[in-house]
């Protein structure tokens, strides 16, 4: 994930097309959105590119996905908004990364179904959830971030969302 991060090179484009250039010097597509079509992400940075103002403003991650979420194009799913957010929050000085709540979307909703369902969190998943939703999960904010591959510039709510994807089908085990 790290490399991710490092091998934008500080470029806008780069970020919202969800490319980087790995160890090779290669430029690639992040996992995430391999099957996204080429035209819908250019698409959306063509809207994008007319945002980099207000993007740039964003005093916090709400508000930064917001805008986002307000250019959304066809084919273009909720994880591809966040990604998109992170990789554009990331390369804000100082950096704009979510810190009060969890996006949840794709494999992360369903770690957070299986926990609703084990009766682990209260609260029924949504898009958008509170840290406070996540009170069991607290253990991993002491989680060895280099042992598990994290960087140390995520956020809780980054390592949360992480957990709940990477982990979705653990947490279904009785």
């Amino acid at each position: 994930m790290l490399q991710e991060f490092l091998g934008m090179e500080d470029s806008f484009e780069l970020a919202v097309l969800c490319q980087y250039k790995n160890d090779k010097g290669i430029l690639v597509r992040c996992p995430h959105q391999w099957r996204v079509h080429h035209s819908a992400m250019n698409n959306i940075l063509e809207k994008l590119n007319g945002q980099k103002e207000r993007i740039a403003s964003a005093r916090d991650f709400e508000e930064l996905y917001k805008i986002i979420e307000e250019n959304r194009v066809p084919d273009i799913g909720d994880l591809t908004i966040y990604d998109i957010a992170v990789r554009l929050g990331y390369l804000q000085i100082p950096k704009v990364l979510p810190q009060k709540f969890v996006y949840i979307h794709a494999g992360a909703r369903e770690g957070a179904k299986a926990l609703y369902q084990r009766g682990l969190i209260k609260t029924k998943p949504s898009a958008i959830m509170s840290l406070q939703d996540f009170e069991i999960l607290m253990p991993l904010k002491n989680i060895d971030r280099r042992h598990h591959h994290i960087p140390e510039f995520a956020t809780y709510s980054m390592i949360i969302e992480n957990f709940l994807c990477v982990n979705k089908l653990l947490i279904y085990q009785p």
